[in-house]
Order: structure tokens, then C-alpha cells, then sequence
């Protein structure tokens, strides 16, 4: 029987092709928008092991195998370093309308107004800086007025922010810790930095490469081993990719930064929570970094009178701007 060996040229452009046809199929698998995307990066990979099969099947001289496959490689890496890019910087929200929220409760109609121009500089705000989540509350008359979340506290699974979610204060806990006792704060506390990184992120006991690979690669695609957003209403921390930008995209927060506060414990609050312990301290402005940038403003507004808290769970988000831009629409309605 004749066997025929196929042109190394073509076998090349084949496995080549293969590659990095599935390379971006596994990160296409992994952007933001589920389950479409799963199902589009399924069929990618799909395609770029039946191309690499093919490829296989035909007989090639080994320096031609091996050339072909080194830079297969190569053209997979590149093509899987520029999908992801477009993955982790697109905007998570591309319209004001497509920002989800979750209130507290309804305002009351004296505060109405202020809370709808407040809902728009927030919506902005996420939008402008790519942010994967902000938390806002305010007080006025000592009590909380208006508390709700925006966005999502975990960018994987879609989780939103609601007023109960806890995030990372960073240097702002040595401001607030004297006073969860007696003022029987119930969403600000201290945890192991553990819970706020279950894979230990950034530490030499991160989980194993090839099991994280074989979990996103091949379980999670399938729907095994769904990602779950961190329990405890906790909030998923990110740091910005580059420039300090989070406009530029994220990667997930290292477990030390999570834990560089509080001798290794993650300490954390609610904008209710940051409210209320100003309404009862007076502080002034309180504002928490983590990981070399902000995640947490607590300030008195322009009159005086109101307090207002914002948290978010991205390093080098404006947070102080934005409380201030809030304040000011609540004073505006007193006018």
C-alpha cells in the first residue's frame, strides 16, 4: 500500500491553525459573558483539535513535525496573549442602563431626587473607570438614608453588589477597629486572609497550575466545577493590570495585599456599616487603601451634615471623588 507524505508547508498552517484556534477558544471560554461564551470557546476548541488530529494523522518528516510544532506554540501563545487582553480590558458595564443595582430600601421621598442624581454619578463612575464593583451609603439626621450596591463583587460568576457585601477597608481598619464593639457593628470584622483568597493568589501555596488549568480549561467549560463567588457576601478583590488603571484591566488581588493591614487578617465593612461609625465618632475623612491604592472613602459632606461611604473591590478606584460628587447632590436637594 502507497503512503503519501503530506506537504510540510500545509502540515504546518495546520497545526499552527490548531493551536491557536483552541488557545482562544479557552479564553474566549472565560470572558465575561456566560454561558455564550463558554459555548462559542467549546466549539473553538472543538475545531482546533480536529485540525491538530488531522494534522497528526498525515506522516511527516520529524523536522517538519517539530518545526510545526514549536511554532504552533508560539502563534498559540501570541493569539491567546491578545484574546485575553481584549477580555480582561473590555468594559464590564458598555452602557449606564446595563450597570445592575441592589438597594437597601426604597428611599424616602424627602431623599428621592438626591438618590437618582447620586444613581448617575455612580453609574458614571463604573463606567469611567471600569470598576467591577462600588458600594455606597449615606447618612443623614443620624441614620443611614440610602445604602445600594452596584456591579458585581465578583466579575466570574456575575455576583451583584448589594449593601451586605463586606470589602477590604485596607488601612482605613486601624481607624474603625476600636469601635465595632461598642458600637455593635455586625458587618465590620476581621477575617483570615484565606477567606478572601481561597486559592491563596500571589502565595507559594497557590493552587497547582496544571489543576487550575484543568479546571478552567476542561471542567468548567462542561458546567463541572462551576466557579461560586466567595461566601459571606465577601467581595472578590482585583488589582489593575497596568498603570495603575483599572480602565486597563484587572488580575485577581494578591493574598498578602488582601492581608497587609492587620497581621494577616482581611478586615472588613460595609458602607452602612463606615456610616454609621461616623455618625457616632465624627472622624473626618477616613480612607483605606490596599495593594498601593484606594478601595474605601468615608467623608462629611460640604454642609456638614451628611455622611457619606464608598467602597470598591479594585485597587486605584476614585473613591474619594466619588463620595464627594455624592455628598454633593444630597446637598444640593437641601438647598
Amino acid at each position: 500500500m502507497q503512503t503519501t507524505v503530506m506537504n510540510p508547508v500545509k502540515a504546518f498552517t495546520r497545526i499552527a491553525l490548531g493551536l491557536a484556534i483552541a488557545a482562544m477558544g479557552v479564553y474566549v471560554a472565560n470572558a465575561d459573558d456566560k454561558p455564550g461564551a463558554a459555548v462559542i470557546g467549546m466549539m473553538l476548541m472543538v475545531a482546533g483539535v480536529v485540525l491538530g488530529v488531522r494534522a497528526a494523522r498525515d506522516r511527516l518528516p520529524k523536522w517538519a513535525a517539530r518545526t510545526a510544532l514549536a511554532v504552533g506554540v508560539i502563534v498559540a501563545a501570541f493569539a491567546a496573549f491578545m484574546t485575553h487582553g481584549v477580555v480582561v480590558t473590555a468594559p464590564l458595564f458598555p452602557q449606564l442602563q446595563e450597570v445592575p443595582s441592589v438597594v437597601d430600601s426604597a428611599p424616602s421621598p424627602q431623599h428621592a431626587a438626591a438618590v437618582e442624581r447620586a444613581r448617575e454619578l455612580v453609574r458614571a463612575a463604573l463606567l469611567e473607570q471600569n470598576l467591577p464593583g462600588v458600594s455606597v451609603a449615606v447618612g443623614s439626621g443620624g441614620t443611614v438614608v440610602w445604602a445600594e450596591g452596584f456591579g458585581w463583587r465578583d466579575v466570574a460568576t456575575r455576583t451583584p453588589v448589594t449593601p451586605d457585601t463586606r470589602f477590604n477597608i485596607g488601612t482605613a481598619a486601624s481607624a474603625v477597629t476600636a469601635a465595632v464593639a461598642p458600637l455593635g457593628l455586625t458587618d465590620t470584622g476581621a477575617d483570615s486572609a484565606a477567606e478572601w483568597s481561597p486559592e491563596h493568589i500571589g502565595e507559594p501555596e497557590e493552587d497547582f497550575p496544571l489543576f487550575t488549568i484543568i479546571r478552567h480549561v476542561i471542567f468548567q467549560p462542561i458546567g463541572l466545577a462551576p466557579e461560586q463567588p466567595l461566601p459571606g457576601n465577601r467581595a472578590t478583590f482585583y488589582v489593575p493590570r497596568s498603570d495603575d488603571n483599572p480602565g486597563r484591566g484587572r488580575r485577581l488581588m494578591y493574598m498578602r495585599d488582601l492581608a497587609c493591614c492587620a497581621n494577616g487578617m482581611a478586615f472588613y465593612s460595609t458602607p452602612s456599616d463606615l456610616v454609621r461609625f461616623a455618625l457616632a465618632t465624627n472622624p473626618g475623612t477616613v480612607n483605606g487603601e490596599l495593594a498601593g491604592g484606594m478601595v474605601m472613602s468615608l467623608t462629611t459632606g460640604r454642609d456638614s451634615s451628611i455622611v457619606i461611604a464608598v467602597t470598591s473591590n479594585i485597587a486605584h478606584a476614585n473613591t474619594s471623588s466619588l463620595a464627594l460628587r455624592v455628598g454633593d447632590a444630597f446637598a444640593e436637594q437641601t438647598r
